[in-house]
């Protein structure tokens, strides 16, 4: 659902270096906008990770105003305290709207000032859109909503409020929500509708919200409060979100981990902190749901139809942990794999398996795996389950972290024992065919023995056999039949290979290696496992560099190229990656853009969120890792002060 609202208007302290003044770095880097944005452009956001608010240069949504009517704008996102403020002008008067959201509910509020409000020739609309027909024309449909179905849905004042509230509900066939309305009582407003109900026209559910008062002194300025909810409630004042709104800001900056460049005379450092600060800003924004993850562009628009992917978790959400900001990891682990747990394991016994399958694209209502060719026969997803409670067991090592994961584990590990085949000729267990792997784009058909998934699979029923030690349980002897026979990852010519049954032209073949980002996987993002030889590992990663171009690389690659460049001992590769301006772009308010032939809108979330995870895989190291900020060069011209951090696997 949508509502689009419209105006007119272990921890590691760099202790020898100090303490950092987080404030001055964050404010360093606020966004400043003081042209006009379009259609093209990523709106700032105001939110807490459920719920988000995107607005454009009125500080709303604005779609009365046109631009032509607008002029001197200016806008600045004020990061360490999660305020919006545009300023502009309309018929040479001036116009200020403040903007904040809410940590504790599903809430934005305004503050607009401006003389056209005390001459009555301003006002505020609210206008419910309908979501788009989901098509392939809609799949990265930069606006949640449309005007073009107006009888499709209803929306209705509710009678009998108090003056300092009121209430619209929408109904959208099963969907249905309350816009909670709240104001300052000696500030009091009026909510009216455009048009009468039951209209067929593209304004029928639109509403003006102004002054209450009709005499000649009406105030010149406007507070409300929008909360969205399932119920009617009452919202609280827009003074007491700005309260805590900048309160839950500070608290977000100050805890956890942070990095601090701003010493470093590198002429790529400054780029590198603004995109470390602004990444931080988005997530926290974007990707700090409870209960599940985000999808691939956030809150911003409904990309990918609204789903999130099962197998994107780790680049999602590994951040939190190592950042230091395991609440937020908690909030979504593993509540998620336990809401999915019941239709994974009824997914898996449909298709002749035992244990949980877990879905590709889903949402938790259902659980349902949505229809696709690549949903039923990727592969990856399926140990990530281990790979984000090891994260989990690391930042917390008891006993009720142990529990908790217990029975997620245990059935993940149960169908991936059940899922590798014995191969008689080989006397190995296989995965696949059919089957598809990390970038879904190899044969099915052909597709055995995936060098990542098989690794990957090892890791994963490793994690599951330590786990039942830990706990003082028996291991399931098939877990390990399994886990100790899988195929090795396949090679050609002493390197690792996509799959199994390729010769050595397939680093000419242009399908394949476009993106070969699976086999960069083996070293760094995947821990240490038996199944991979270090040394094959970098010497696959050499050709990788060769063959991998900077033209090629998109999405979430950089984050996994920097990653394994540490992991080997190559730093100046590393940053090289990380600072690969010209062609990995951040927009100017710091969202990741994609990239590549997918025609994705910005933003993409895994690109920022995994861009702080290799930030912090670089500054603080990985499990047996050594020295101070193992992935950047000691040439002299970094100095990486950090705190707070933890090492990644």
């Amino acid at each position: 659902m949508s509502l689009l609202l419209v105006t007119c208007l272990a921890l590691l302290w760099d202790l020898a270096l100090g303490k950092i003044d987080r404030h001055s770095v964050v404010a360093k880097y606020n966004v400043r906008r003081e042209t006009l944005i379009d259609n093209n452009t990523t709106p700032l956001q105001v939110g807490n990770g459920n719920f988000a608010f995107n607005v454009d240069n009125t500080g709303m949504q604005g779609a009365t105003l046109a631009a032509s009517q607008i002029s001197n704008e200016v806008q600045e996102l004020d990061l360490w305290n999660g305020v919006i403020t545009s300023t502009f002008n309309v018929a040479g008067e001036s116009v200020t709207v403040v903007t904040q959201g809410d940590f504790e509910s599903d809430a934005v509020t305004f503050h607009i000032e401006s003389p056209l409000l005390e001459s009555g020739d301003l006002a505020v609309e609210l206008d419910f859109p309908y979501p788009p027909i989901h098509t392939t024309k809609y799949k990265y449909e930069v606006f949640a909503g449309v005007y073009d179905f107006p009888l499709n849905h209803t929306t209705s004042i509710v009678k009998g409020c108090r003056l300092d509230e009121a209430h619209i509900y929408h109904e959208l066939q099963d969907t249905t929500y309350f816009v909670n309305l709240r104001w300052p009582v000696e500030n009091a407003l009026s909510l009216s509708r455009v048009e009468p109900q039951g209209s067929s026209a593209i304004t029928a559910h639109r509403y003006t919200l102004s002054a209450a008062s009709k005499s000649r002194h009406r105030p010149n300025t406007v507070d409300f409060t929008a909360h969205f909810s399932p119920d009617k409630r009452t919202a609280a004042f827009p003074s007491s979100i700005r309260e805590r709104n900048a309160e839950g800001w500070h608290q977000y900056w100050n805890e956890g981990g942070f990095v601090d460049l701003t010493s470093s005379s590198n002429p790529k450092a400054n780029e590198l902190q603004r995109r470390i600060i602004l990444s931080q800003y988005h997530v926290r924004v974007n990707s700090a749901a409870k209960g599940q993850s985000p999808q691939e562009s956030g809150l911003m628009n409904n990309g990918w139809y609204g789903k999130f992917h099962m197998e994107m978790v780790v680049w999602h959400n590994a951040h939190w942990s190592t950042w230091g900001r395991q609440k937020y990891f908690d909030n979504i682990f593993p509540e998620i794999y336990e809401t999915f747990l019941p239709s994974s394991l009824a997914r898996a016994k449909s298709m002749g398996w035992e244990g949980a399958r877990w879905p590709k694209m889903t949402e938790t209502n259902t659980g349902v795996s949505s229809p696709g060719g690549v949903n039923g026969l990727l592969l990856w997803q399926q140990p990530h389950s281990m790979y984000i409670a090891e994260l989990a067991y690391q930042a917390s090592p008891t006993r009720a972290t142990l529990k908790r994961w217990d029975a997620v584990l245990t059935a993940g590990a149960d169908y991936m024992a059940s899922y590798a085949w014995k191969n008689e000729s080989s006397g190995h267990y296989d995965l696949g065919p059919p089957s598809y792997g990390v970038t879904e784009n190899t044969p099915p058909k052909e597709t055995l023995n995936l060098a990542y998934e098989i690794a990957y699979w090892r890791y994963g029923l490793d994690v599951a056999r330590e786990w039942k030690r830990r706990l003082g349980q028996a291991i399931p002897e098939k877990w390990t039949t399994v886990a100790k026979n899988l195929a090795p990852p396949p090679q050609v010519d002493g390197l690792y290979t996509v799959y199994e049954g390729l010769n050595s032209s397939w680093w000419e073949d242009t399908k394949l290696n476009g993106d070969p980002r699976s086999l960069i996987m083996l070293q760094g993002i995947l821990p240490d496992t038996p199944a991979v030889d270090p040394a094959i590992a970098l010497k696959t990663a050499d050709k990788v560099h060769e063959v991998w171009t900077d033209d090629k690389i998109r999405g979430w690659g950089r984050p996994v190229l920097a990653i394994n460049s540490a992991r080997i001992g190559n730093p100046e590769r590393a940053i090289y990656h990380l600072t690969a301006y010209d062609y990995w772009i951040f927009d100017d308010a710091g969202f990741a853009v994609r990239g590549g032939d997918g025609g994705t809108p910005p933003p993409f979330m895994p690109g920022n969120a995994g861009f702080l995870y290799a930030v912090a895989y670089m500054v603080a190291g990985w499990n047996g890792s050594n020295g101070d900020s193992p992935g950047f060069p000691k040439d002299g011209t970094w100095t990486v002060k950090h705190e707070g951090l933890l090492k990644a696997l």
